[in-house]
Parts: C-alpha cells; structure tokens; sequence
C-alpha cells in the first residue's frame, strides 16, 4: 500500500469513529429496511420490472402490428359476402374453374360496379385475381359442403353460433374470407384471421335457394319473396379470353 492509500484509508478511519454510534446504528437499521422492502417487491408478480418471465399478452403486444386491422379486414369481407353472394349462381361453375387469373378478371369484371361507382373491396379483389386463382387451386378452397352443414346455416336462428360458423364454409365465404385482406396480407393469413370471427351476415336469397335445391331442404312455409331481385352479371369485356 503506497503512502497515499494509506492517509486515505486513515481519514476514513477516522472519520469513521467520530461519527456517532446512535447515527451509525440508524443507519444500519435503514439498509435492513431498506432489503426487506425489496425482497418483498421482488417476489410480488404483479410488478414486471422484478419479474424474469413476460406476460403472453406483452409478448402479443411486443410482436408485429398486423398490416390491417381487424376492423378494416371484416368491414372488407363483409362487403365481398354481400356482393358475390346474390350472384352466386351465376359464378358457382364459373370461377371454380377458371385457369389464369386473366379468365377470373373477366367473371369479376362481369359482376361489378362500373368504374366510376365501384367500392373499395371490389377494385381490391378485381387488382389481385392472381390471389385468388391461387387460393381457388388451393386444397383450403371448399369446394362440396356436407349437407348437414348446410342445413345448420340455413335453418338455425341467425343468433346461434353454428350457424355463422356453417355459413362461413359457404365457397363464397370462404373466398371473401381469404381476399378481404389481399394485398395487405397474404390470403392465407387473411383466411385464418377471418375464419376465426365469421360473419354474422345473413345468407342472400338466391343462395338460399340455390343451396336448399341441391340439398333436398325444404322451403320454409312463411318465405316471402316479394321485392326481391337476382342481380344480372353484364356481359364480360373483350380481351379477356374464353370464360
């Protein structure tokens, strides 16, 4: 130890001892104090800043935002459902069955508003038909539906759950479900997203009817028709290629 350590290390020694012992004492007891409290703090959960694990919900919070939100994508898809469901018929063995995105233009074409009037979710789905010829060739697209569900989403009152979640195997469903977030989000994630929160829409009509034909299920006895119209797909612009 050099000669200046030395008169350090005896200044303190010093002004160690001319301290009080009641003050040191008080001091002593305010750092027992002071470690009770922060061992107490330390085992309470509730506190994040002592806590090694992170909650699920703050690593929800910590992940990345979705690109759309829920609010957008269901409002996007609710307004596909009513759209392509009252044409339906007209559809159901076209689009199936289209090869190139360029013959899914031309049906879409057909069936929307002109230009200058056309919402937001149709120029959505008209700018992404490649989209949406991957996800009709794709093994998730429902292409026959077992008639019990059918039945359950045509015959159940609107407010029970099995029956939005029977609707929401319907193929037109199920295309609005993996387009509403296309080109935000890839069809698939669209899809899982919307799947999660089915519609509560009501069937159209004319899919109504279509389905309860095919299926054998009887017409209810108080369907009332009256003022109800079948919306009439113009004829598809040329250039497009065969339909």
């Amino acid at each position: 130890m050099n000669k200046r350590e030395k008169n350090r290390e005896n200044s303190l020694t010093q002004f160690s001892q001319k301290q009080p012992k009641e003050r040191i004492s008080e001091l002593e007891r305010r750092v027992t104090e002071l470690e009770k409290d922060f061992a107490m703090l330390k085992s309470l959960s509730v506190l994040p800043v002592f806590s090694d694990e992170v909650s699920d919900a703050e690593k929800k919070k910590r992940g990345r935002r979705e690109k759309i939100s829920d609010e957008v994508l269901f409002q996007y898809r609710d307004e596909l459902i009513l759209w392509l469901e009252p044409i339906w018929l007209w559809m159901v063995d076209r689009l199936p069955t289209a090869r190139t995105a360029k013959q899914i233009g031309a049906i879409l074409e057909a069936v929307a508003e002109v230009q200058d009037f056309r919402p937001e979710c149709q120029k959505r789905l008209l700018q992404n038909a490649a989209a949406l010829r991957e996800f009709l060739w794709d093994e998730r697209f429902r292409k026959t539906l077992p008639k019990a569900t059918v039945t359950d989403a045509l015959t159940l009152p609107w407010e029970d759950e099995r029956r939005r979640r029977a609707a929401n195997q319907f193929p037109s469903r199920q295309i609005a479900n993996a387009m509403a977030g296309v080109p935000d989000i890839s069809w698939r994630r669209s899809l899982d997203r919307c799947s999660a929160q089915p519609s509560i829409a009501f069937v159209a009509v004319n899919m109504d009817m279509f389905y309860r034909d095919k299926y054998g299920i009887p017409m209810p006895k108080d369907r009332n028709l009256t003022g109800e119209s079948c919306p009439v797909p113009k004829t598809p612009p040329a250039g497009f290629g065969p339909l």
